[in-house]
């Protein structure tokens, strides 16, 4: 990127998020404004003054993606979700102008996968999204970073208008508080045996409060995520469900908590938590579980074979809460009758193995009857169409590549999930 004139030194420093939009509209600037605070790059892309897109260091591609999935789940249901993974494999939010998630929207449209419209639409959802964490920031490093070089925008928008739709949406967090600090925190069922709970809606937290943030919750309910939370809001307030804390790296964060704002929410008690369950109970549809397999379906099995311990260690990190519970599996000649033990939620399986691969133990497992409809997810590191095309072959469900991230796999797992036991 061309270096141009910085506008603040590159010094920490007390910062006014608004204050340095306003600058960059006023001198109706082209180019990058890139925010350092907290360990968090942002980058907010600028041309003739209007802001037209915005994304930060934590987890881009996976942002995109969720993004995606809201607008059209169909976009990432098959080989597109693969090709889309190459596209920022080697993403460096810093390596091109714009930044490589944003190429792969161009990527998108050049394919035929999305309109130039629906672009827009994704563009300014995600300059939402990272808009609303940035404007709690309150020190740290900025520099304007001059760009003239003619790019596609699928939309752009005057910060004055964007910043009050983003502050609304974070007012509204934060008439939430101190009950919910971040959408990113991660709601469980916590009492159990509350009066008020009953059996079938017992059976539905259970289902779905299995170790996803409102953000995650959200997308896989497909609700607006303060919709989410604010269902959820009382039965927090009333300790029937607690909150876990963001997964890494989502906790670095600023909390949407302020100190000083008030709530009466905590004076609300009982009276209302009615409503709640019935909103919740709208939201999951029916349930298939009995009540006594509550406690059972509350922790969803993964059966996963590699035969790297290494990388059963790393999933089993990742993985790790009440929620998920991993078996690992590293001779996948004994796999079979292993997985047919466990009688797993959803299976991933490694592609280069000794003695059986992963695709003819899909296909084996596929044979038995108990796994005709199980998730299963290949995780590879090869990305060829060869790969792709044998795995969708041996009945695979999805197809993964390493390396992957902790939010990457959580996501995998909880979009399988959450379609097997809708």
């Amino acid at each position: 990127m061309n270096q141009g004139s910085s506008s603040v030194a590159d010094t920490e420093r007390t910062l006014n998020p608004i204050k340095l939009l306003e600058q960059l509209a006023t001198s109706q600037a082209k180019g990058c404004l890139r925010i350092t605070a907290n360990d968090i790059v942002w980058l907010l892309y600028f041309y003739e003054g209007k802001l037209f897109y915005a994304n930060h260091s934590l987890e881009p591609i996976e942002r995109l993606e969720q993004h995606l999935r809201r607008i059209s789940p169909v976009i990432l249901a098959n080989q597109v979700y693969t090709d889309l993974r190459e596209q920022l494999k080697e993403a460096n939010l810093e390596a091109t102008y714009p930044s490589l998630d944003y190429q792969a929207i161009r990527w998108l449209i050049a394919q035929g996968h999305i309109s130039e419209q629906t672009a827009g639409t994704l563009v300014k959802s995600i300059t939402k999204e990272v808009l609303q964490p940035y404007l709690l920031i309150t020190s740290g490093t900025s520099e304007l970073v001059s760009r003239d070089t003619a790019f596609p925008i699928w939309w752009s928008g005057n910060f004055l208008f964007v910043t009050k739709e983003c502050q609304t949406e974070l007012q509204a967090w934060q008439a939430l508080q101190p009950a919910i600090q971040s959408p990113y925190q991660r709601p469980y069922l916590m009492n159990v045996e509350h009066p008020l709970l009953t059996p079938d809606v017992k059976v539905k937290l259970s289902k779905i409060l299995i170790g996803f943030s409102f953000r995650q919750l959200s997308l896989l309910l497909k609700q607006d995520e303060l919709t989410v939370a604010n269902n959820l809001h009382r039965l927090i307030n009333n300790r029937i469900v607690g909150l876990r804390p963001p997964q890494p790296p989502f906790e670095r964060l600023h909390r949407l908590y302020t100190a000083g704002m008030e709530s009466d929410r905590f004076n609300d008690k009982e009276q209302s938590i009615t409503a709640t369950l019935a909103a919740v109970d709208s939201s999951t549809g029916s349930a298939s579980p009995s009540t006594g397999e509550l406690i059972e379906q509350a922790t969803y099995k993964i059966a996963c074979v590699d035969d790297s311990p290494t990388i059963l260690r790393e999933i089993n990190r990742f993985l790790d809460g009440d929620s998920f519970k991993v078996f690992p599996i590293v001779d996948s000649g004994t796999a079979l009758m292993k997985i047919i033990r466990i009688n797993p939620d959803i299976i991933l399986l490694d592609v280069g193995m000794p003695t059986i691969d992963g695709y003819k133990l899909c296909s084996m497992l596929r044979k038995h009857p108990a796994f005709k409809k199980t998730p299963i997810v290949m995780v590879t590191g090869n990305t060829g169409i060869i790969d792709r095309a044998k795995a969708k072959m041996a009945g695979s469900t999805d197809y993964m590549t390493k390396p992957f991230t902790q939010a990457g796999l959580i996501e995998m797992v909880s979009r399988h999930l959450m379609a097997e036991h809708q």
